[in-house]
This record gives structure tokens, sequence and C-alpha cells, in this order.
């Protein structure tokens, strides 16, 4: 895909002669992209050249195989769905020589899905699984709490995630044979070909995210670094469940490929970025972009600002904007909040002890005349376009809603649902309010009315 921008040439006068150096600005960087990540499953399997040896091999979950003279290295194993049989397959048409290394990005399992196929030559010392000292940390988090994970899961993908009995996961139970620690790099040789595995601090996607250099080529593979997309503002927080990742690491990752001056980054989604000055720019402005939400959260919270008045206020400026299309700002405000300070507000005292809010919300409906009266009073708050208003009030009936309650909440949340695709179009908001839609629908069926004429 080609990468949409405008680039102006600067003259620079050499040694009596004129060069023509392409200069791209933050303005010439795009502020949003044409894709969404449910358009990954459209992706079919293929290899792509990127050299005369490297190819990348496309799918759902792309990965990258590197040719040398002495055996070949696969960077990332892609998915454990059907289609990586096909990407397997791929690879065994275009690799030059029997794999020595595999090096995975992240413990993300449309990246590590592939890896158990290697275990028994890892094991018997044939192959180097090379991967983030963290690698094991992050995906004992996931595979721990997988039930758990899952319920959410299937809320924001119920075509995609199945709740019955979960088949083992193996790929999150296997150790690097060879860990990648901060500030240790892994520098080695195969066949000819430079490799250098980076491990930052903390990434886009989790605090294992390593980048693998080719220094000679000047190739960089970044695995998740900058999220689905490219380029976009991080997911610093992702509402389907997983630590938050903390904007000033994230910075100094991005420094980092900024001092390596790639001239391809490898992005494990979509499409790779090509060209030193395209490269440059966006990943300054990416970089620019987490620097001025951190400096405005650092502001606001010595401001005395509450966690939702700086949710509310903080966005980026016009020469800032990117993507939001994965990552969203108001939810990283909140993720930086926490990061610094914790869940205790010092909004209320409850908060410290075990009673939710909806232990009294049966109360409060007893005060306010029952559920209908409540809808009445959201419906307010519709006629003079505040939908969020509404849904605190109506989130109050809970458990206890009658028709006019659910109709209320439909058409506040189908107001929300189109605020969100005219909007930012994030696919995580869209998400969990499509899913909201159809609870809220399901239950009004129930009660035997008809779930209103509007489509999701």
């Amino acid at each position: 895909r080609e990468v949409p921008m405008k680039i102006r040439l600067l003259v620079l006068v050499v040694l009596g002669g004129c060069l023509l150096v392409p200069v791209v600005s933050a303005q010439d960087v795009e502020k949003d992209v044409d894709v969404r990540v449910d358009d990954l499953q459209s992706v079919g399997a293929a290899a792509v050249p990127m050299n005369d040896f490297v190819y990348r091999i496309e799918g759902e979950g792309a990965f990258f195989l590197v040719n040398t003279a002495e055996g070949a290295v696969l960077i990332d194993t892609g998915t454990s769905l059907p289609q990586n049989e096909e990407q397997m397959r791929l690879v065994e048409e275009h690799a030059t020589g029997p794999i020595r290394k595999v090096i995975v990005t992240h413990a993300h399992g449309d990246h590590s899905g592939g890896l158990p196929r290697f275990r028994q030559a890892i094991d018997a010392g044939e192959v180097e699984f090379v991967a983030h000292h963290r690698y094991r940390y992050m995906s004992r988090l996931q595979d721990d709490f997988l039930p758990y994970f899952k319920s959410r899961y299937h809320v924001l993908y119920p075509t995609r995630v199945d709740l019955g009995p979960e088949s083992p996961r193996p790929y999150w139970n296997m150790e690097p044979t060879r860990p990648v620690f901060p500030g240790a790099d892994y520098e080695f040789e195969l066949g000819g070909v430079k490799f250098v595995v980076i491990a930052p601090e903390n990434g886009g996607e989790g605090e294992d995210g390593i980048l693998v250099w080719l220094p000679e080529s000047r190739i960089l593979f970044t695995g998740d670094l900058f999220g689905t997309l490219y380029p976009m503002f991080p997911n610093l927080y992702t509402v389907r469940g997983e630590k938050y990742r903390d904007p000033l690491d994230y910075i100094d990752a991005l420094d980092i490929v900024l001092d390596l001056k790639p001239v391809t980054i490898a992005h494990s989604h979509f499409r790779n970025a090509e060209g030193e000055a395209y490269i440059q720019a966006s990943v300054t402005k990416m970089r620019d972009a987490v620097q001025y939400m951190w400096d405005e959260v650092v502001k606001g919270m010595n401001g005395g600002k509450t966690v939702w008045e700086l949710m509310r206020d903080i966005q980026l400026p016009p020469e800032l904007e990117l993507s939001q299309g994965h990552g969203k700002v108001s939810w990283s405000v909140r993720a930086a909040w926490e990061i610094v300070a914790g869940w205790y507000y010092y909004d209320t005292i409850a908060n410290l002890y075990h009673v939710p809010p909806s232990a009294v919300h049966a109360d409060l409906v007893d005060l306010a005349g029952g559920p209908d009266l409540i809808a009445d009073r959201a419906r307010r708050y519709l006629r003079t376009d505040q939908p969020l208003e509404a849904i605190r009030l109506l989130d109050v009936v809970a458990g206890n809603e009658s028709r006019r309650v659910l109709q209320t909440r439909i058409e506040a949340v189908e107001q929300l649902l189109t605020e969100a695709r005219e909007g930012l179009g994030n696919y995580s908001e869209i998400g969990l309010l499509q899913a909201d839609l159809r609870a809220s629908r399901k239950k009004l069926a129930a009660l035997g009315a008809k779930p209103g004429a509007r489509r999701e």
C-alpha cells in the first residue's frame, strides 16, 4: 500500500553541485489510516519478497523469513489458526536452508502461535529460540487468567472467541533458550548477515517486545511496537485487558528506532513502512504525541484536575493528530494517571472498601419512583445531546430494566455508536458499544417489545 503523504524537496549545495533530499514533516504524515483490526481477517497468506533474501510471510499474523548462506532466521511465527499451515508451507518453499533461529518479538498469540512446531528442534539444540527475558512473564499473565480474559474477548470478538473448553496454548509455556535483556543487545552473524536483537524496557504491546535490526540493509523488524496500525497513537491501555504500557518507556523505545535510522520498518500488520525520511517523521510524530499526552497529564494532575476532566480535555493538537483506530488518547490518559497514582482517586472513602456503588442502586431507583422515571430523566439528557450522562443514569437501573429503560438505553448507545463511527473509528470502542446494543435488544425482545428498527 502506498503511503499517502506529500514530500517536499530540500535543495542542498554540496561541493558545488545540487542534491535533492526528501524532507517529510509531521504535517505530511497521515492523520488516519484506512484499515482497522478486523480487516486482518481478510489478509491471505502470501510470501512477499522485501529484497533478495528477506520475505514477508503475509497473513492475519504476518512474520518474516531471513535467508542466509548458513541457514534461515524466522522473526515471529504467526498465529495458531489454520492459516499458519499455509504460511509455514510458504516458509518451506522460500527458505534456502534450515531454520537456525526463531526470534519471537512478543508473546501475543498472533506472533508466537506457530512456535510449538519448532519445539522439538529447540529442545534438541538445533534451533535457538530468542525472545525478551520477560516473554514467559507476559505469557503467564495471559495463560493463568485465560478463562477470565476469554470472557472479555468474547464481548469484543463474539464470532472469533469460543467460550467452550480451551485447548492448551503451548507457545506460552516455552522458555527462550536465548533471552535478551534491556541494555544488553544480542548480536550475531549468520551466513554473512549481521543481526542485532534489542530489548526495550517496554513497548506498544507489552513489556516483552523486542526489535530486530539488520544494520547492513537498515531493515528494522518491530513486531507490534507501534500497535496494529501504522502510524497510530499507541494502545497504551487495551480494553480487552492487559497491563498498562508505560508512556515514558514507550518514548524511549521510539528514540531507539529514531537513532537507528532505518530505511524500512518491517511492521507486523498490513504493511511495511518505507523510506528514511517518512519513517523519521512518522516515528517522531508518534513519539511527540505520547510526550504531549504525558506532559498534559502531569500538568493536569499537578493542577488539581480529576482523571475524568483530563480524559475529556486532553486532545492532540492538529500537528500531532494520529489514528486512534486502535489506541485512544483518553484511555491512555487514564492509564498514565493510574501508572503514577494508582486506582484511588481521593474522591470518596467508600472506594477504600469492598461495597460497590451498585449495592445501593436499588435504593436510588425506589427513591426516584421507579425505573421509568429514571428513563424519563435520561431522555432529557438525550434531547440535549448528552448520551453519556443518560447512560450513567440508566446504569443505576441495571438488573431492573423496564421496556422504557431499555428503549432509552438503545437510543443512547446508538447515538454513541454513530459518534464513534463518524469520529475516531476506534475498533474496540465500536465493538463494546455494539455488544451493549445486542444485550439491550435481547432483553427487550425477552420482554415482548420490538427491539428497534435501527441496525448496529
